[in-house]
């Protein structure tokens, strides 16, 4: 897709920006996150916010939920390296923006190994800027980036294996129809806990997520039989970097649909998966890589190919409010990812996110991403 995807911001202002702080929030929680590489024991956020000369600002998420500590890591990259890129120049648009941070740290990643990190952070600046532009437009960002729709269907996610059914019976009270849940734990415990949620959310849709937790031949031996659960699709059955013809086999199989995408990373990876045409779903994650600048094209290049775009988001309500926002815009029959484990930094930040009513979620209608966190609630979470 080309830049025309994005909205033409000749006619918008210049953004001078003046500050750009990172707000790195943790949470203890009772119960870990149990997937097929590793747990997460606590929940962390990591938040950016930018402002410009007049004063006005903006609020962005950076993945940072995996390693155990990887928020202090772009935390710091954020305060050492990305605020002095933004901070007093002139960006005609904030995919100038999104340019300069990435050309400008790209061997620095190189050096450092960690393209993934450096990419995650200048996501988050990235979506600060749109909020921030948008706000100053006086316009939601759905409605920025030309979408025609200000609500979006939505799926709970991240269920553990075992004792997920009060959050599922609370979730479904709440209005959510669709659920996912982990596997990649061997046959009998995925099996019981695929019996369980079945019975309990009856013919409503429902998905799972592997986790990159198999290898090609274990996912063609089991593709029939876990598709017998009547999926929505199977998510991440192997390594991100594992090569196309693997995928290929899987599906090969038929049955349920593959799902992946929160590790790819860049145009040239995403593109391959597209020509290859061997995901049904395809799910960037708009804080781990991209940003607005990159992702709704991407989008709208997953949808003219016939496939589907569905975000991908696991941590705090800036993200999952990004993700909405790309998704209402870039249209489609894509699915809102919302993770349903307690999270005290998703309830508290920003008050809450919208109510799910038959399983749709209604954006607000104010300027940019329509929310912002509460000052107390920083304070109280806030490590750094």
């Amino acid at each position: 897709m080309p830049k025309s995807a994005l909205p033409d911001t000749k006619s918008f202002p210049e953004l001078k920006i003046t500050k750009v702080e990172p707000f790195l929030l943790r949470a203890k929680i009772d119960t870990p996150i149990v997937t097929s590489f590793g747990t997460i024991p606590e929940r962390a956020v990591l938040m950016v916010r930018v402002e410009d000369e007049d004063g006005s600002f903006g609020w962005g998420e950076v993945f940072g939920n995996f390693p155990a500590h990887g928020a202090e890591n772009r935390d710091f990259l954020i305060r050492d390296y990305l605020s002095s890129i933004v901070v007093g120049a002139i960006w005609p648009d904030p995919v100038a923006a999104f340019e300069e941070m990435t050309s400008r740290t790209h061997i620095m990643a190189l050096q450092g190994g960690e393209p993934g990190p450096f990419a995650q952070a200048i996501a988050g600046v990235d979506i600060a800027l749109w909020d921030l532009l948008a706000r100053k437009l006086n316009q939601p960002l759905w409605q920025l980036f030309g979408g025609n729709r200000s609500a979006v269907p939505t799926y709970g996610s991240g269920l553990n294996p075992e004792g997920f059914e009060g959050i599922v019976e609370q979730k479904l009270d709440e209005g959510y129809n669709a659920f996912k849940i982990k596997i990649g734990f061997g046959r009998e415990r995925d099996f019981a806990a695929l019996n369980l949620l079945r019975k309990l959310i009856g013919e409503r849709r429902m998905m799972v997520d592997v986790n990159q937790g198999w290898d090609a031949e274990t996912a063609c031996q089991n593709w029939t039989d876990y598709s017998a659960f009547d999926l929505g699709w199977i998510e991440e059955p192997l390594p991100a970097d594992r090569p196309l013809d693997e995928w290929k086999r899987i599906a090969d199989e038929g049955g349920s649909p593959i799902a992946a995408g929160e590790n790819l990373l860049g145009d040239l990876q995403f593109d391959s998966f597209i020509d290859a045409g061997v995901l049904g779903i395809i799910q960037p994650d708009i804080c781990k890589w991209g940003g607005f600048s990159k992702v709704f094209p991407l989008a709208r290049r997953v949808l003219e190919a016939g496939q589907c775009y569905c975000p991908h988001f696991l941590a705090g309500p800036i993200g999952i409010l990004a993700s909405a926002h790309c998704l209402a815009a870039a249209g489609g029959d894509g699915i809102l990812e919302i993770d349903i484990n307690p999270n005290p930094l998703r309830d508290h930040i920003t008050g809450g996110l919208p109510s799910i009513e038959d399983g749709v979620m209604r954006l607000p209608d104010s300027p940019g991403l329509g929310m912002e966190p509460d000052p107390a609630a920083i304070e109280k979470f806030r490590v750094r």
